[in-house]
């Protein structure tokens, strides 16, 4: 009878400590499993929802991330008035402009609050055939920046973020005409004449950066942006610059099960480094569609009319962007 006591003290004893020993260790497993196949660890997100945005309004998100990116563009079908010193009179023809820009970008986050951010672009801009070259001329633009995002606040469904950043820029200008001229004239009233241009800029900038999830399908992110440095004029003369821009963000994964997201927005700019004469504002109308083809890398594709008017002409010229971009999130 003492025999069979002791043996079921120690089945009561077994029962009671071994199984608990071995849920424990099957526990971690699988909690590590469910974070490893989640697919939005490290992109921008809020819930399920991942957010795709467009250029000029950057995401909120203090994340470690590497962006590089490559476009051209070309001016939408327009007509400009040239007049002919020599023989004075006045045409009309259809620019030829060439653009090409490309960038780079790297944001390190510090702590999950705080995050260091370096950028580096540039675009050049090329008539084809003299007519373009002399109505536009030439142009080249370089633009650094380094700044500091932080994080103010966030829950399940927003994120607030708000940066602060200094820009330098180095722009060249070749205008074969005068800075009011429209006039084309023999070659040697060249001489004398300042062709070309440069400028440098040294700009302070702080935003605001918002987004929210509405649902697992649709989400919105904003940026309103402040700065106050040279304006590429003329006069060259330093003033208040702004930047307001918003994209409704689509993620299509959550709806008809492809991995792809949109973004579609638009951009209101007091001022753009890629002209010289631009009447502010300058307006932007973007789309743009990114791939995803796991939890940390995307492939996108944007195009984007820009609306502007140059003060030595009457006319509105549209150019249309196109550009290609990579980011990853580590």
């Amino acid at each position: 009878m003492k025999k069979i006591k002791k043996l079921l003290l120690v089945l009561l004893t077994l029962s009671g400590f071994s199984p608990p020993s071995f849920i424990l260790a099957q526990e971690p497993d699988s909690t590590i499993s469910l974070e490893q196949n989640s697919d939005t660890t490290y992109l921008p997100s809020r819930g399920n929802h991942v957010f795709t945005s467009i250029s000029s309004v950057d995401d909120p998100f203090v994340s470690t991330k590497f962006y590089l990116g490559f476009g051209i563009a070309e001016i939408v079908e327009t007509e400009i008035p040239i007049t002919i010193g020599e023989y004075s009179k006045t045409i009309k023809f259809e620019p030829d402009i060439f653009y090409s820009t490309g960038g780079i970008e790297f944001q390190y986050a510090i702590r999950n609050w705080a995050a260091v951010n370096i950028k580096a672009y540039g675009l050049a801009r090329l008539g084809n055939n003299f007519l373009s070259l002399a109505s536009e001329g030439v142009s080249a633009a370089s633009v650094y920046s380094i700044g500091w995002l932080f994080r103010i606040a966030e829950n399940e469904d927003l994120m607030f973020s708000g940066s602060i950043a200094l820009q330098t820029t180095d722009l060249t200008f070749i205008d074969l005409l005068a800075q009011t001229d429209t006039t084309i004239t023999p070659i040697d009233t060249l001489i004398g004449r300042q062709v070309v241009t440069d400028y440098q800029s040294l700009t302070t900038q702080a935003d605001l950066r918002f987004a929210v999830r509405f649902s697992d399908v649709f989400g919105l992110l904003t940026k309103l942006s402040g700065g106050f440095g040279e304006v590429y004029a003329a006069e060259n003369r330093s003033q208040f610059q702004y930047n307001f821009g918003f994209a409704l963000s689509v993620d299509l994964r959550n709806w008809i099960h492809i991995p792809f997201g949109l973004g579609l927005g638009g951009t209101i700019i007091s001022n753009d480094w890629r002209f010289n004469d631009a009447k502010p504002p300058v307006f932007t109308g973007n789309i743009n569609i990114a791939f995803y083809n796991r939890n940390d890398f995307t492939l996108g594709i944007e195009n984007y009319v820009q609306i502007i008017e140059p003060q030595q002409y009457e006319q509105t010229l549209n150019i249309m962007y196109s550009r290609i971009y990579i980011s990853y999130y580590f």
